[in-house]
């Protein structure tokens, strides 16, 4: 027992005693356990998830997004079945509750747009298709949070569909521009 004693306090290779530091015989605290390290990771892991969620959230719901068509559009959204098909350079904003849009359309595709989605579909009784050309005293106002300006070639379409949605789309007949604002619950 005693050359087990002494080999401790000796380095045997070499035959030099082994160096204690002062605080050698201090209480060790026990490493986290995995238990607690796995927690660790799956806390952060949430975190991380949330905010990547949140933020796609927040991309597509709370900023204007840009789109050279509507199949660019990748996301599920009523604003797609809203949107003529063959409208290009969209510009779209939404909520829970309604989506603005700006968007370039002939007169005759979104004639022929509103007529098959609202019309034929019986969706809007009361709409006929043609629009109207908007007051003179609402040239050269903005039309909603997109900042779209009304001209004098503007054509206003505005309607209620069946289950309570309300639709207002503005068309410059000359450049195609065309602002739309839906809102549905």
């Amino acid at each position: 027992m005693e050359n087990i004693l002494a080999s401790a306090k000796t380095n045997t290779a070499h035959g030099n005693p082994i160096e204690q530091s002062p605080g050698a015989n201090a209480t060790v605290v026990p490493r986290t356990s995995l238990l607690k390290r796995v927690l660790l990771l799956g806390v952060f892991l949430w975190l991380f998830s949330a905010f990547g969620i949140i933020s796609a959230l927040y991309w597509i719901y709370g900023t204007d997004t840009h789109h050279d068509n509507l199949s660019s559009i990748w996301w599920p959204t009523a604003a797609t079945d809203l949107i003529p098909p063959t409208a290009t350079d969209i510009t779209l904003r939404q909520d829970h509750l309604d989506h603005d849009a700006t968007y370039t359309v002939s007169r005759v595709e979104l004639q022929k747009f509103l007529k098959e989605r609202f019309i034929d579909k019986g969706a809007s009784p009361q709409f006929d298709g043609n629009g109207q050309f908007v007051e003179p005293r609402m040239v050269g106002k903005t039309v909603g949070p997109l900042g779209w300006v009304v001209t004098k070639d503007t054509i206003h379409f505005g309607y209620t569909e069946r289950k309570g949605t309300l639709h207002d789309f503005y068309h410059d007949v000359k450049t195609g521009s065309t602002y739309q604002d839906s809102a549905y619950w």
